[in-house]
């Protein structure tokens, strides 16, 4: 509906931040034990993790929506409900949920300034003693260098290359 009725959103911001909420509520609910078969993944292991799809349907919801109801409207949504939900030290889940949303924003952000101020947040995360935040961080800050390539490499390249790469033994 909202991809189609994209004015909606547009005109009501309380309902933007309705269903984004709705969105990070299923982001975060996942079980909050992680499996050792997660922490030890076989050689080849593709991930058929069902707590995933709730992950994944949740990145796939904030990148429609940008998409649809546009960057101008929904990046300061999304970038208000990820500091919030990464400030949250009580429950990892939503530090994941928040790191794993701002990873689809590099494909809607034209200048590379308008993410500086979070990435020395994800930067942090990178270290996190929660294997699954650390996870986030790394896949966030691959995605946009993947979304936002060039700028986000010179930009960021000082930090990004030593975690990356202290990641590799992770």
């Amino acid at each position: 509906m909202i991809e189609r009725k994209p004015s909606l959103m547009k005109k009501d911001e309380a309902l933007a931040k309705d269903v984004l909420e709705s969105i990070f509520q299923l982001m975060i609910d996942i079980d909050s034990d992680i499996d050792a078969d997660w922490l030890r993944p076989k050689e080849g292991f593709a991930g058929e993790d069902e707590e995933e799809d709730n992950v994944n349907f949740g990145k796939t919801a904030v990148d429609r929506l940008i998409a649809g109801v546009g960057d101008v409207h929904m990046l300061p949504l999304i970038a208000t409900l990820v500091q919030n939900t990464i400030a949250n030290e009580t429950d990892w889940r939503y530090k994941h949920a928040g790191i794993m949303a701002f990873s689809q924003v590099g494909e809607y952000v034209d200048e590379v300034d308008k993410i500086r101020p979070m990435m020395p947040i994800i930067f942090q995360h990178l270290q996190h003693e929660n294997p699954k935040i650390r996870y986030a961080a790394l896949h966030c800050v691959g995605q946009l260098a993947d979304d936002m390539p060039g700028d986000f490499q010179k930009t960021f390249h000082a930090e990004a290359m030593p975690a990356m790469i202290a990641g590799l033994d992770d």
